[in-house]
């Protein structure tokens, strides 16, 4: 196998591979904001520091989620065009 075809291949697994990571995390991604919102919904109208940055975490923490699969995606999709110009 040619060098060419190696990077190929090799390029084309990342490109999978960050396709469904970014996808799984997606369905991670709907779970976890359905019980954000749920925590949310629970202690939303307290007035207590803790409960505050606990809903302000849960809210950072979806937020790197939401880019996390985003980038996963642009990542697949670069990658992707990249290997099928070789």
């Amino acid at each position: 196998m040619s060098q060419l075809q190696q990077l190929k291949q090799t390029i084309s697994g990342l490109a999978d591979g960050a396709k469904k990571t970014g996808s799984n995390l997606a369905g991670f991604d709907k779970t976890f904001s359905q019980h954000t919102q749920a925590v949310q919904q629970a202690i939303g109208g307290s007035s207590q520091r803790k409960d505050q940055e606990v809903v302000s975490a849960l809210q950072e923490a979806s937020k790197a989620v939401k880019q996390a699969v985003g980038a996963l995606q642009n990542a697949a999709k670069i990658a992707s065009s990249y290997g099928q110009s070789l």
